[in-house]
């Protein structure tokens, strides 16, 4: 119906003076249609009243909607119910037809308020659906944009044939990733339980044969976009895997921890370590995998630190998209 989802995006504030302007306004204009008309409606006597409910209850809400079936109950039974200009009741016909639309006008009320709800819960799914779907393919362009320079770096390579495979191999496995992290974007409850559970599975996966303790703090108050949230899994999930090539499958630690906290104010702190030798200036320039994250991390608008003292250290603030109520 496409004059119900016209009449639903109008946004009345419930409580405020023009709702309730707005409904009298509406009441206001079926009795003076009542008058008008009022030598054909003999046997229905409150029709013109209808309109008015179901108008005042859609457009205003169900507080509206209710006082006006209120006052027209009332204007019906003492102006045009006979005897008229009098809340006398002489005959049941009289007491059956003020019972029959109290309880019709409150049915009609629930109705148009529960339609009214449903229509504006649409609506909000609809934009959901639309931020969604733009943050994805912002999300598929930005990788996009990674697996052009994996393959670059591959074809500068090209003359060193074993560096060249490893490349490859390597562009293979991080794109790879990113389309298990598409595959969680695509399924609408992969973040319901927010980010943690998917760092989980993400981490979990890396270490998968390695005796590795892990430990996952997630204790931010504030709220992440589904952008954010795909740029941080993406970036500890490149920072395991790196771990375990360099580090745990060599023997040279057992320690990772992941920590998402709360930094200055509007800002959030990421901390990624392993207890293994750490990271050093020959390393972290010539890193496949750094060059990885650091792209993630100017993603989410930081830019990434590295530690070096003990063990590689990892460390990155951006800006939260929201605080948490």
């Amino acid at each position: 119906m496409p004059w119900a989802d016209q009449l639903a995006r109008v946004k009345i504030e419930p409580n405020g003076f023009s709702a309730w302007a707005i409904a009298l306004g509406i009441f206001a204009a079926s009795v003076a249609l009542h008058l008008l008309v009022c030598s054909y409606l003999t046997t229905v006597e409150f029709i013109t009243f209808w309109p008015a409910i179901i108008l005042a209850t859609f457009i205003c809400g169900w507080r509206q909607g209710v006082a006006i079936l209120v006052l027209s109950t009332v204007t019906g039974w003492y102006f045009f119910l006979e005897p008229r200009n009098s809340f006398a009741i002489d005959d049941k016909a009289t007491l059956g037809a003020i019972i029959g639309f109290s309880i019709l006008g409150g049915v009609t009320v629930t109705l148009v308020a529960a339609l009214r709800e449903a229509l504006n819960r649409l609506e909000a799914a609809k934009t959901m659906q639309e931020t969604l779907f733009a943050e994805l393919q912002h999300r598929v362009a930005n990788n996009l944009q990674l697996a052009v320079a994996l393959l670059r770096v591959a074809r500068h390579n090209l003359r060193d044939p074993a560096a060249a495979v490893e490349t490859l191999n390597t562009a293979e496995g991080r794109i790879m990733a990113m389309a298990r992290m598409h595959r969680h974007l695509i399924d609408g409850s992969a973040y319901e339980n927010g980010l943690e559970p998917v760092l989980r599975e993400l981490i979990g996966d890396a270490f998968r044969d390695l005796d590795v303790t892990v430990r996952l703090e997630v204790s931010a108050a504030c709220e992440l976009t589904l952008d954010q949230m795909a740029a941080l899994s993406l970036l500890v999930n490149e920072a395991a895997l790196n771990a375990a090539k360099h580090v745990f499958c060599k023997g040279l630690g057992s320690r990772f921890e992941v920590c998402l906290s709360e930094g200055a104010p509007g800002r959030l702190h990421l901390s990624i370590a392993d207890d293994g030798p750490g990271i050093s200036p020959e390393v972290e320039a010539a890193s496949f995998g750094l060059g990885i994250m650091k792209a993630f991390a100017a993603q989410l608008g930081g830019s990434l630190a590295v530690g070096r003292n003990g063990g590689a250290c990892l460390a990155l603030d951006f800006d939260c998209a929201r605080r948490r109520l």
